[in-house]
C-alpha cells in the first residue's frame, strides 16, 4: 500500500462523504441535541490523527517565520510577568516571596484559557472556506486549536523554572498532579464555553469581539495578578462567595499550588463548583454545538 501523505491523511475525512458517483451524500446532517456528546468523544477517539496532525500544523505556523521560533513559548510569558510583577510592585509595595512566581503561573494558565476560548468561538467562522465545500465533524475545528495551545501552555510552564530556583522553591509530588488537572480543568472550560457560542458566532461575529473584551476584563476579576490568599485577606462571606464564583480561580489556584508546594486552602465545596462548572459546560456547550452546527452553515 502506498504511502499516504500528510495532506492527504489531514483530509481523509472527505472520503467519508464524497464518491465516485455521489459529490456530496449529505452535505449537512443534523443531529439531535442529546447525541451531541456521543458524537464529540467519537470524533476525539476516530480522528484522533487528524485532530493532532492540525494542531501541529498550526503550532508550525505560529512561529514559521520567526527567528526564536519555539522559544517565544515560554520567552513571552516571562517578559510580560516582569512587567506585571514590577508595576505591581510599584503600585502595592512589597507583595509576598512568592509573588513572582504566582504572577508567571496566572499569566500562562489565564493565557491558555483566553486564547483557546477565542479560538473555540471562532472556529466555525474561521473554517467557512472548507465548510462550505465538504461536510466533516466540525467539532474538529473547536477542538485542534485548543489542543495547540495546550500544548503551547505546558511548553510556556518552562518559563517558571528559573524563577523556583532563584526563590529556592522545591518541587514537590503536588506538582505531579495538580499542575495538570489545573490545565486540564481550564481547557475543558475553554471548550465548553466557547462551543457553546460557536454557533451563534456564526450568525453575528459580534459575539468573537464581545468574548475578546470579557476575556481581556476576565483578566483583571481572575486571580492572575492576585492570588486566592489575598482575596481570603480582604474579603470574607458573600464577597468571598462571589469571587468563586469565577471558575478560572480553582484551574490557577490548583496549578499555583502545584508548583510552590504549598497546601490548597479552598472550600470543598468550591472545588466541586469550578469542577462541576467545567464539565457541565462542556457537555452543554457539545451539546449545543452539534445540534446548531448544521443549522448556521448558511450564514458563513
Amino acid at each position: 500500500m502506498p504511502k499516504i501523505g500528510r495532506w492527504s491523511q489531514e483530509w481523509r475525512i472527505v472520503a467519508i462523504c464524497v464518491n465516485e458517483d455521489n459529490p456530496l451524500i449529505e452535505p449537512n446532517p443534523s443531529a439531535s441535541i442529546f447525541s451531541g456528546p456521543n458524537r464529540f468523544f467519537s470524533t476525539m477517539y476516530n480522528d484522533a490523527y487528524l485532530i493532532r496532525n492540525l494542531a501541529n500544523r498550526d503550532i508550525k505556523s505560529r512561529y514559521s517565520r520567526a527567528l526564536i521560533g519555539f522559544g517565544w513559548t515560554f520567552l513571552e510569558p516571562l517578559l510580560l510577568s516582569i512587567v506585571y510583577y514590577a508595576l505591581f510592585t510599584i503600585i502595592a509595595g512589597r507583595p509576598e516571596p512568592l509573588y513572582a512566581l504566582h504572577v508567571i503561573t496566572g499569566v500562562i494558565i489565564w493565557g491558555h484559557f483566553g486564547k483557546s476560548l477565542q479560538a473555540s468561538v471562532a472556529s466555525l467562522t474561521k473554517g467557512k472556506n472548507l465548510i462550505k465545500q465538504v461536510y466533516f465533524p466540525r467539532e474538529i475545528l473547536a477542538i485542534s486549536p485548543v489542543i495547540a495551545q495546550f500544548w503551547i501552555s505546558c511548553t510556556s510552564l518552562l518559563a517558571v523554572i528559573p524563577i523556583m530556583i532563584y526563590l529556592n522553591v522545591k518541587p514537590t509530588v503536588q506538582l505531579l498532579w495538580m499542575v495538570p488537572l489545573g490545565m486540564l480543568l481550564s481547557t475543558i472550560l475553554a471548550i465548553g464555553v466557547g462551543m457553546l457560542v460557536a454557533p451563534l458566532n456564526a450568525i453575528s461575529q459580534d459575539v468573537q469581539h464581545l468574548f475578546r473584551f470579557i476575556v481581556r476584563a476576565g483578566f483583571f476579576v481572575s486571580p492572575v495578578m492576585w492570588t486566592y490568599e489575598m482575596a481570603a485577606e480582604r474579603a470574607s462571606g458573600p464577597w468571598l462567595d462571589l469571587i468563586m464564583l469565577n471558575p478560572m480561580v480553582v484551574p490557577i489556584t490548583l496549578v499555583r499550588k502545584g508548583l510552590d508546594g504549598s497546601e490548597l486552602i479552598i472550600a470543598t465545596n468550591q472545588i466541586g463548583y469550578s469542577f462541576g462548572f467545567a464539565f457541565v459546560t462542556l457537555f452543554v456547550g457539545v451539546s449545543i454545538f452539534k445540534y446548531f452546527e448544521a443549522k448556521v452553515v448558511k450564514y458563513l
